[in-house]
This record gives structure tokens, sequence and C-alpha cells, in this order.
């Protein structure tokens, strides 16, 4: 006995059109908040952005300032300049008899850093690009798919 029931009033049309007018505001809102978070997270990184450039901007000011100052104690410390400093305190230089050097058996010294092999010898290392880098990507496809294919062929 599935009997239909009525309702016994109808909306109000005022109910109506407030339920239709937010159903058609919804997605406007929807898309309000996804522009207006698309905007925030611009901007963060916009600021970010900037930000970073003043880092850039002060590292590179700081690198100038330590390379100036490298210069700057190279100059003081140059042998012209170390001789005349020494000179105004009242150094005098030795006399090469006063000077005495002593020989200590078994000490060789410092041994020499090497950083590249001495002129005229020859190269001895292998080539410095592997054999497999040296192919193209033509030769390459040529030689894996194109003559496997004829060999293959071949074979049947």
């Amino acid at each position: 006995m599935a009997k239909k029931s009525k309702q016994a009033y109808k909306q109000a049309p005022w109910r109506r059109q407030i339920q239709s007018v937010g159903m058609s505001l919804l997605p406007v809102i929807a898309l309000v908040v996804v522009i207006s978070i698309y905007l925030i997270i611009s901007a963060q990184s916009a600021s970010a952005g900037l930000e970073i450039m003043d880092m850039h901007y002060e590292e590179e000011e700081i690198l100038r300032i330590i390379a100036n100052q490298r210069t700057e104690l190279a100059w003081k410390t140059s042998y012209t300049k170390m001789v005349e400093r020494a000179e105004e305190i009242g150094f005098e230089s030795a006399p090469s008899e006063s000077v005495h050097f002593i020989a200590i058996p078994g000490y060789e010294g410092q041994n020499p850093v090497l950083l590249a092999p001495p002129p005229g010898s020859e190269n001895t290392l292998g080539p410095l690009v592997n054999n497999y880098y040296q192919e193209s990507l033509w030769d390459w496809i040529y030689s894996t798919f194109l003559t496997s294919a004829q060999t293959s062929e071949a074979a049947q």
C-alpha cells in the first residue's frame, strides 16, 4: 500500500528564489576562493623571489669585499712592502757570513706537487670519452634495430 503522500503546503516563492540564487552563486563563490588562493600563493612566491634576488646581491657584494680584502692583504704582504715595513721598524738584512745552514740527516724536504705531466711526456691515459658516447643516435638505431632485423630475416 504505497500511497503517494501529498505535501500539505508549498514552499514560499521567496524561499525558492533564495535557494536558486544561492545555487547559482555557489560556483561563483568557489571560483573566487580558487582565484584568491592562487593570488595569495603567487604573491608569496613573488616575495620569495625578491628575497632570493636580494640575497644574491648581498652575496655578490660580500664576494667583492672578500676579493678586495685578499688583494689588499696580498699587496701588504708583498716582498717590497714587507722589506719597507721591516726597514721602518729597524730590522736589517743579515749578512751572508752570519747565516748558517744546518743539514739534517734523513730529511729530504717537501715533495713537489705535480698537477700536470711534465712537458714532452706522452699522455698514457686512455680516451676521456667512453666509446658508447661517441656513437650518434642514428648509428645506434641502425646497429640496434635495423641490422638485428636484417640478420634475423636472413637466419629464417
